[in-house]
């Protein structure tokens, strides 16, 4: 308190979300609501993740997590909180925009595998890797296990 701030503030963060936009709680609601179709949509049309996701149940579980909420709010940010400018975005002229997080970056059997390489080390990400996940990195390890912690199969484990 008193001491003059010389940094930029610019340089230093970057506004993602502003609490007084114009638009109505609602408004955001329905906007979230047309960004998880556009996800579930764009997946149906994506051939690595109908392989993935092979049920619509599934495609639409994928399109709710927070990857897609976290694009379509930012969306809405960068676009000036202009619902028409932002499903524009959403939906530019080449089709959908699909959003993908660790989750769907990784395949039954690497998963198979990390569920295997847990069980033997526990969370030495660094030995899971080594010894049963080479191509993978670190980060996405990680943040898959993260991930992982939220799935039935996490629950199914831990009994």
């Amino acid at each position: 308190p008193g001491e003059s701030d010389n940094r930029n503030q610019q340089k230093m963060e970057m506004k993602v979300w502003d609490p007084d936009n114009p638009l109505t709680d609602r408004q955001i609601d329905q906007f979230l609501v047309v960004a998880r179709a556009v996800g579930t949509f764009a997946r149906a049309l994506d051939c690595s993740s109908s392989i993935r996701q092979p049920s619509l149940h599934m495609s639409a579980a994928a399109a709710s997590r927070d990857i897609t909420l976290f694009h379509a709010m930012d969306t809405l940010q960068r676009n000036g909180y202009d619902l028409a400018k932002a499903m524009s975005t959403l939906v530019p002229q080449g089709g959908p925009v699909l959003c993908r997080d660790e989750m769907e970056e990784w395949s039954a059997s690497e998963a198979m595998l990390f569920e295997e390489a847990l069980e033997k080390y526990g969370k030495d990400f660094n030995d899971i890797r080594q010894d049963f996940l080479p191509w993978k990195s670190l980060a996405s390890i990680v943040q898959f296990y993260y991930m992982w912690k939220t799935t039935d199969r996490y629950i199914q484990q831990v009994r």
